[in-house]
């Protein structure tokens, strides 16, 4: 499968899995395991599916879509992770460096996923006074109109996310095996993703920027040896 059409079908795959989280559903196929593995099977490579699925689902482990508590979006991580171990894989480095690469672009685009979850709630409010006015009038159109705009800006928005992180893992490959001549170094291409998603998923921001400059510096010097 070319690396175009990973992106866009895992892209699709992640916003309709996402809906399941809390829009609707809800028989867990959002969860990072489940997503891994259904992403795996779309790009041919069940264990890969499997194995980042499951590391997803182990840092996640005791993370659940319960009341207004934020959380990470599992279903755009889990396909997002395989998406860009699959984009690597044609890379040729080893199995290992695959799938860490694969675990860092799912916690990437988890972590800003529970982002975007935040402002698709506060458009849920305005969609649910839509609805409740309707409700009101006896408009029973209205009402499933604005359950749908609801259920499509879901999935819009995680399909947009996954998109964006796995373009940016392509765009960022083809610029690192540019910069030294056509040797892939993976950790300097992981770099600037794990980066994003220590800051954004870090409570202080302080404290998160420090731990990303280190990580990164920490990755650069290994590169360098």
């Amino acid at each position: 499968m070319s690396e175009i059409r990973i992106i866009v079908v895992l892209s699709l795959l992640g916003g309709v899995l996402s809906v399941d989280a809390t829009a609707a559903l809800q028989v867990m196929l959002s969860q990072p395991l489940v997503a891994g593995c259904i992403a795996g099977v779309a790009v041919g490579d069940p264990f890969l599916g499997l194995v980042v699925g499951a590391t997803l689902q182990l840092v996640w482990l005791g993370v659940l879509p319960v009341g207004a508590a934020p959380f990470p979006d599992g279903a755009v991580a889990g396909a997002v992770g395989v998406g860009v171990g699959a984009i690597l894989a044609g890379s040729g480095v080893s199995e290992g460096l695959v799938v860490g690469a694969g675990v860092i672009g799912g916690l990437t685009a988890g972590a800003l996923g529970q982002r975007v979850t935040s402002h698709v709630r506060r458009l849920n409010v305005t969609y649910s006074a839509i609805a409740e006015s309707r409700a009101q009038q006896g408009d029973a159109r209205g009402v499933k109109m604005a359950v749908a705009l609801g259920l499509i800006t879901r999935f819009v928005t995680a399909s947009l996310l996954a998109a964006a992180v796995l373009t940016a893992s392509l765009l960022l490959k083809s610029l690192s095996s540019f910069i030294v001549g056509g040797v892939f170094p993976t950790a300097l291409w992981a770099a600037p993703m794990a980066a994003v998603a220590i800051v954004i998923g870090g409570k202080d921001r302080k404290e998160s920027w420090f731990l990303a400059a280190g990580f990164v510096a920490g990755l650069v010097l290994v590169v360098s040896f």
